[in-house]
This record gives structure tokens, C-alpha cells and sequence, in this order.
């Protein structure tokens, strides 16, 4: 990762380059390269790639860790060990779902509630890299002391900590991908990044099929320990490989730092060619200052903080300041306008995480439908169509991120009217039907319209992802995501309590309408977003704190060779 920039760059040739610029250029350098193929491609650029292959088993343990649940209530020997609770009055002792049971299982929620929006502000403050990696290495522990819990109230402590933890995962991992992406690739390696989520799933559900017989007696402990493995790997590639992001260094003023990661970037894609310098960089900005081709909608809510020449000592001495002002001022993601971008994403999560809560009753819902396919094999199947939603969205990311968005929800509530149809079939049939004559018949309906409404929701997930990271300037990207998962995360909690009881009562029928509305709300909501497709992360910055980084006010440096340096850069750009 080290380098020499050249000396003698000539910058009245071609305009200065951004950092997206830069970037782009890097991959595009040797694109004769990768018409010889695939695996030759990613041989000789390995070391940039897997910064993504880090990401993505990050994003795959936090689906792991998230999706254990389901197997482990499902454990004889766990619910002897964790949810047994004694009798009363010489009643037998009974195993205690209702209490015990959903606090384990609902614990990690209310860890992610809480960091959905401490995780944002802290991987704006502090960095997207240090955020991920505090949330990986916390998870990691946190998983491998899961393993001794001897008690519900230990095990739901731990399983909220993780909850924290997946947060600040989330946090780093999606505003990370976005800004190390090439431009034109970026909505490409973000999906392909948000895939691994499926992947943390079939994980889990692979090691349940092995440590787990049918009566559900294998050692839970050892599956909770096997489930901590892709987050230890994932913090240990991520220490390695993953640099910080060059955005979060300039957004904060310290050109320096962002300059050096940014041709750790492209040197990692083989590009030696004209590298990176503090001159070309502090050009573009003025220019950008000069004739307002800063290219973001809204301006920055907060200033910039910290310059190139600004004591790492001061930074961290003021870190837990700015977090706490940050989180007490976090209107910032609605002012200046800004709100016509957070509002209708708020509301899209929110409606996509409330038509997502039908999915978690899949399994219950296969047995209530009596079908004569098992309700697991049914499920398994279910999980794999996530697959193919996520190779579409990967495929069609780039033809639209807002589209994509609009065709999940609306193909969403198209199927969850199809299947209440089928389920008031189902469960108030016309005339009676042997299992031959309706029931596989029956079965492969459910099933397909099940794995339709998943391909449909990987879509609107992965879009709404990338758009979300898009859709805020730097400084208050991580932030503003923060906001709208949190509200997502509020829907899916208290959607539950709608859904149970439905579930209770059988009305299964009552349960998909009821879901499609929200889904028809979530189409109308998504159409009020701003796409963000073909379009740079330009932001607004903080040009008094630019103007500062390149001419030394800050008085580390000779400020009378910076400022000449800075008069001559713009008397040339004048002439220009």
C-alpha cells in the first residue's frame, strides 16, 4: 500500500480530478484486461476485491447471527437448558415461549433499535472502518460467550449487546461499500455486497441441518459457537484489507489522509499512472467552490471538522463531544431540505419492513394451510429464492435504483393478493378434495407465490439500500441511514403485534390484505424518493475548511509558500 505520487503532475492539461473521478479512472485503467476474463481479472486485482469479499462475510455474519434464533427455540436440549421454568404449586415445570422465549428472540431487536441511530452518528464522527470493526469484533465476543449462557437473563443481556453490534455493522458496511465503489460499478458492488445477507441464512441453516436432528436434541452450544465464525473471519479481513473511506477523510478536512487512501485504492487496481496529489485535489474543490458544479441538491448540515494539519490528539478529545452533539442535533438530516429526502425513505422502510413481517411467519403459515409438504422442507425452499432476487437486483440495480424499488413493492402486493385468494381457497374450500387432487397441486401454488414474494422483496430491499446510501452527503451519510433503518426497525416490532394475533385467530386471508396495503403504501411512498442512478456522491462541501487544508492557516506549515501556492492556483484557474 505504499506510494510515491509523482512530482510533476501537469494540471493545466486535463481538469482535476475528484476522488470519484479517480477512482473511476483507476478501474477503468486496464479494462483490456478484463476482456480475458473473469478469473484473470480478479487474480491481478485481488487486493481490491477483497475489500468487498471483507463486506460481504461481514454482512453475512450479521445475517447469521440474526437468523439463529429460529433453530435454537426449536432445541430440545435448549429449551431444558434455557426456557424451562418451574412449576407452581406442584405443577410441572413447562417450557416458557411466551416470556422467556420472545425476550431471547426479541432481545437483538431492541439492541438494533437503540444503535440504528448511535451506530450512524458514530460512523459519520468516528469513521465508517472503526465503526464496522467495533461492531465486528463486539459480535464476535459477544457470540463466543453466548456459548457458556446459563439463563435466559444472560443469554437475552448478550443477544441485546449483539443487537448493538449488528447496527454498527450495518452502519459501516453499506456507507463503506458505496464510497471505495467505482462510480459506474457502485450500485453493482453494493447488491452484490448486500446478497451475502442470504448467505449468512443458508449458513445457519446448514449447520442446523447437521448439529440438529429431527427431535431438535443436538448441542445448541456448539451451533451458537459455529454461527460466531463468519464474524471472526470478517473482522480479521476487515483489520487486514479494508481501508478507511477517502469521503469520510475529505468531508472531515484532512485532505492528507484522504489522499493517501484513495491511491491505496487505485494502487490496489494496478494503477501507477498519475496518482493522487494534495495540489490536484485542493484544484478541484476550489474549481468545484468557484463555479458551483458541486453536483448534491443540499448542502452539508454540519461543518467540516478537523484539517490536514489538525493534532490526531485534538480529534479524538473532541470525538465523544461531537457524537453527543450529533445525536442531540440529529434534525441536521432534515434541515436545509434536506427532508425531502429522508421523509419518503423513512416512510419506504417503514412500509417495506411492515410488509416484510408476513415472511417471518412463513413456516406457521405452511402448517396452518395443512399442505402435505413439509413445513421445513417448504421453508428451506422459500430461503434459496432469495437467490435469484438478489442476482435480478444485482443485474438491474443500474437500470434504475427508484424503479427497482417501485417493482418490489408492487410485485410484493400483487402476490400478497394472490395469496390471501389462495388461502380463503385453501382454508374454506368449495367441495371436498382428496390430497392427491388438491393438495400438491395446492402446495406448489403456496410455494411459488412464497418464493415470487421473496424474489420481490430481495429486490426492494437491495434497491432501497443503495438508494438510501446515496441520498445523503457525506458527513451525514451514515446518519441518515441510521434515521430510516431505525424507523423500519420500529415497523417490524410493532407489526407483530398486528400479525400474532391473526396468526392466532387463523385468518390468514385477513393477514396477506392487510400486508398488501401496506405494500400499495410503500409503491406510493417510494415514487415521492429521489433516484440516485448514474449519479457521483458529489457533495457540498466546506470550502472556508478546504481553503484552510490547502493553505495552511491552521499555521503547521509556512503559511506564506501555501498561500502564494493557493494565489497562483487560482489566477491560473482565472485564466482558464
Amino acid at each position: 500500500d505504499k506510494f510515491q505520487p509523482l512530482a510533476n503532475n501537469s494540471l493545466e492539461l486535463e481538469p482535476p480530478r475528484s476522488i470519484d473521478d479517480y477512482i473511476e479512472s483507476a478501474y477503468r485503467h486496464n479494462i483490456t484486461l478484463r476482456h480475458k476474463g473473469f478469473l484473470v481479472d480478479i487474480i491481478q486485482h485481488w487486493r481490491y476485491y477483497i475489500i468487498f469479499l471483507a463486506l460481504g462475510i461481514a454482512n453475512s455474519g450479521d445475517s447469521a447471527e440474526m437468523g439463529c434464533t429460529s433453530f435454537i427455540l426449536s432445541s430440545v436440549k435448549f429449551q431444558h437448558d434455557i426456557l424451562l421454568k418451574d412449576g407452581e404449586d406442584g405443577d410441572a415445570d413447562e417450557i416458557d415461549f411466551a416470556g422467556r422465549g420472545a425476550a431471547v428472540a426479541g432481545a437483538h431487536f431492541a439492541g438494533m433499535l437503540i444503535s440504528g441511530l448511535l451506530s450512524g452518528v458514530l460512523a459519520d464522527v468516528w469513521g465508517r472502518r472503526s465503526t464496522l470493526l467495533l461492531g465486528l469484533v463486539c459480535n464476535a465476543i459477544v457470540g463466543v460467550l453466548s456459548v457458556g449462557a446459563r439463563n435466559a437473563a444472560e443469554l437475552c443481556m448478550l443477544r441485546f449487546m449483539l443487537g448493538v453490534g449488528l447496527g454498527m455493522v450495518i452502519a459501516g458496511v453499506v456507507t463503506l461499500c458505496a464510497e471505495v465503489s467505482p462510480p459506474s460499478k457502485r450500485g453493482k458492488f453494493m447488491t452484490l455486497v448486500g446478497s451475502c445477507y442470504t448467505l449468512g441464512f443458508m449458513y445457519t441453516a446448514c449447520w442446523a441441518l447437521v448439529i440438529f436432528p429431527r427431535s431438535g436434541s443436538g448441542n445448541w452450544r456448539l451451533f451458537m459457537f459455529m454461527n460466531a465464525l463468519p464474524t471472526m473471519v470478517a473482522a480479521s479481513l476487515v483489520m487486514i484489507f479494508v481501508p478507511e473511506s477517502p469521503r469520510y477523510f475529505l468531508c472531515r478536512g484532512r485532505t492528507k489522509e484522504a489522499v493517501h487512501v484513495a491511491n491505496v485504492i487505485a494502487t490496489r487496481m494496478g494503477y501507477v499512472d498519475k496518482l493522487l496529489t494534495e495540489e490536484e485535489l485542493g484544484q478541484h474543490l476550489f474549481q468545484a467552490k468557484r463555479t458551483r458544479e458541486a453536483k448534491y441538491h443540499d448542502r452539508d448540515a454540519t461543518e467540516s471538522y478537523g484539517t490536514v494539519e489538525t493534532p490526531p490528539a485534538i480529534i479524538q478529545e473532541n470525538l465523544l463531544r461531537e457524537v453527543w452533539m450529533n445525536l442531540v442535533s440529529i434534525k441536521q438530516v432534515f434541515a436545509n431540505g434536506m427532508y425531502r429526502s429522508t421523509i419518503p425513505l423513512q416512510l419506504s422502510f417503514f412500509t417495506l419492513t411492515l410488509a416484510t413481517g408476513v415472511a417471518q411467519w412463513f413456516t406457521r403459515i405452511f402448517q396452518m394451510l395443512e399442505l402435505p409438504t413439509d413445513a421445513y422442507v417448504l421453508s428451506f425452499c422459500n430461503t434459496l429464492a432469495q437467490i435469484p432476487g438478489m442476482m435480478l437486483a444485482s443485474g438491474l440495480i443500474e437500470t434504475g435504483r427508484r424503479r427497482l424499488v417501485m417493482i418490489g413493492f408492487g410485485g410484493g402486493a400483487a402476490i400478497l393478493i394472490l395469496l390471501s385468494t389462495i388461502a380463503n381457497k385453501i382454508q374454506n374450500p368449495e367441495k371436498e378434495t382428496t390430497v392427491d387432487e388438491g393438495g400438491v397441486y395446492n402446495s406448489l401454488i403456496v410455494l411459488g407465490l412464497a418464493c415470487s414474494y421473496s424474489i420481490f422483496l430481495c429486490m426492494a430491499w437491495l434497491s432501497l439500500d443503495v438508494l438510501s446510501a446515496e441520498s445523503f452527503p457525506t458527513k451525514v451519510r451514515s446518519t441518515g441511514r441510521g434515521v430510516c433503518v431505525a424507523t423500519g426497525r420500529m415497523g417490524g416490532f410493532c407489526v407483530q403485534f398486528l400479525y400474532g394475533p391473526l396468526i392466532n385467530e387463523g385468518r390468514l386471508t385477513y393477514m396477506f390484505g392487510i400486508a398488501s396495503l401496506f405494500a400499495i403504501g410503500g409503491l406510493v411512498v417510494s415514487c415521492q424518493t429521489t433516484d440516485t442512478t448514474h449519479v457521483d456522491l458529489q457533495d457540498h462541501w466546506d470550502y472556508s475548511k478546504v481553503d484552510s487544508a490547502v493553505n495552511g492557516e491552521n499555521g503547521s506549515h509556512d503559511r506564506q509558500t501555501r498561500r502564494t501556492s493557493l494565489a497562483e492556483t487560482k489566477r491560473k484557474l482565472s485564466v482558464d
